[in-house]
């Protein structure tokens, strides 16, 4: 019995002596079954651990491959390899390494810097047309590397130890974004809409929009592009607008003149509102009118007038106002005077204001002082090119006496410009007026005077009947 105790006793003794010793020893080592990214440091001391793993992962390499391409990559101590780091995880099964902080940008440069041969890129799918119909260009797959992706998958990789030997580079060629699936739908949908009867209202002008519209107003992935439809829009302000058009009239004389447009009269669409209202319609799938938002007045400003108008005949020194076809005011003028540094400028004009009771002001042409003139009506001209001259027309009461003398101009009676008229004709042409008004100015009276013009000057172009 006391034999059995003894042995028991010292066999106790002897496995708390191991234990005790396997305690001790693996405080300092790493466990039997130990590993850092995969390798093996089993039983290994800290400095040994740390000079095998440093041997192992000083640098790490792998291949970039496809068909005839290779390119071999190399990365210095990727990992951080510090004692205190193996000290931390000394008694773990196994743990991974961390990157150092600079692997990652090491890894993108060594790819961005890498030549990986002729690269092709990748094309989208996109909508475009025949003469019929919308139709899909399908995407092409191309050669170029996504090489941020690349970078990612290698960091990736590193940092759970499984960087492998070989990467296929076709793996990481850059995809085309739009593929023929995300547009099929939408090219039918469009096909739809190009058998849709939309009309342009522009004016009074009903215009078709046609399939060349539709085409141009559709960008590469089917969605109806606003600078597009600008485009379309300018096209129809070229085809219809007024604003830039020359003006034509017949004078008292019959004849038929032509002159360049002041540069504000007429009309024309108004491209943001009518990009924005035809971005909204176009897609809806129904025949509809859209009518165009314009700037200006056709009914007031249209290129051949006949209705509402005033003309000045400098030759015979006469001016006319007509209100529906109809001379409704006839009245004799005295114009600049006989330089042409104060001629009434000849060329198409339009009313740019009406004011009553007001002064007119300047400096005396030869220099001698400034003047402030009382007048009882006043409208002043806009000229070609949108040039303010500051003549326009208004009464002159102190020269009613010479009115009627066509020579009057070629004295000191002649205006700075302005076309003097008798208080009440001027009150009638005043109370017929309106702001844009044409106004015509046409004769040679001041063909043989001194100097130059100081203003736009337009005679007018004479149109011969056929």
């Amino acid at each position: 019995m006391r034999l059995s105790r003894k042995i028991v006793t010292t066999v106790f003794i002897l496995v708390l002596v191991s234990t005790l010793s396997l305690v001790l020893y693996f405080k300092s080592h790493f466990l039997p079954w130990a590993k850092v990214n995969d390798f093996s440091v089993g039983g290994m001391m800290i400095s040994q651990a740390q000079k095998e793993l440093s041997n192992k992962y000083d640098t790490l390499t792998t291949q970039l491959v496809r068909e005839d391409t290779s390119v071999t990559l190399t990365f210095e101590d990727p990992y951080l390899l510090s004692e205190n780091i193996l000290k931390t995880n000394l008694h773990r099964s196994s743990f991974q390494l961390p990157l150092t902080d600079t692997i990652k940008a090491q890894v993108q440069a060594k790819i961005d810097a890498s030549d990986f041969g002729t690269e092709t890129a990748s094309q989208n799918a996109v909508v475009t047309h025949s003469k019929q119909k919308f139709i899909l260009e399908p995407e092409k797959k191309g050669t170029a590397i996504n090489r941020e992706q690349l970078a990612k998958k290698l960091c990736d990789d590193l940092a759970e130890g499984q960087l492998k030997e070989t990467y296929q580079l076709s793996d990481f060629y850059l995809l085309p974004e739009v593929t023929s699936n995300d547009l099929d739908k939408t090219i039918k949908e469009l096909n739809q809409l190009v058998k849709t009867d939309k009309t342009l209202l522009i004016s009074k002008r009903k215009v078709h929009f046609s399939k060349e519209m539709f085409f141009a107003s559709v960008n590469e992935v089917g969605k109806f592009d606003s600078g597009m439809i600008a485009s379309v829009v300018q096209n129809l302000n070229r085809e219809y607008s007024t604003i830039d058009r020359p003006v034509d009239f017949t004078n008292v004389h019959g004849s038929h003149l032509r002159f360049k447009n002041v540069g504000n009269y007429g009309w024309y669409i108004n491209t943001e509102k009518a990009t924005n209202l035809l971005a909204k319609q176009l897609p809806n799938n129904k025949d509809e009118t859209i009518k165009l938002p314009l700037e200006g007045d056709p009914v007031k400003q249209p290129l051949h007038v006949k209705q509402n108008y005033i003309e000045v005949d400098l030759d015979n020194q006469k001016m006319y106002c007509f209100q529906k076809g109809k001379k409704v005011v006839a009245t004799d003028i005295i114009t600049g005077q006989f330089t042409k540094g104060t001629a009434t400028v000849p060329g198409f004009h339009t009313i740019m204001d009406k004011q009553k009771d007001t002064f007119l002001s300047g400096e005396i042409v030869n220099g001698d002082g400034t003047y402030r003139v009382p007048v009882n009506y006043w409208m002043p001209f806009l000229s070609y090119g949108q040039t303010i001259t500051e003549i326009g027309i208004h009464d002159t009461e102190h020269k009613r006496e010479s009115f009627g003398n066509d020579q009057a101009f070629k004295t000191s009676l002649g205006s700075y410009g302005c076309i003097n008229t008798p208080l009440d004709k001027v009150a009638e042409i005043y109370d017929y007026s309106y702001i844009g008004m044409p106004v015509f100015v046409y004769g040679h009276v001041y063909d043989d005077a001194p100097g130059e013009y100081d203003k736009p000057v337009d005679y007018g172009e004479e149109i011969k009947k056929n």
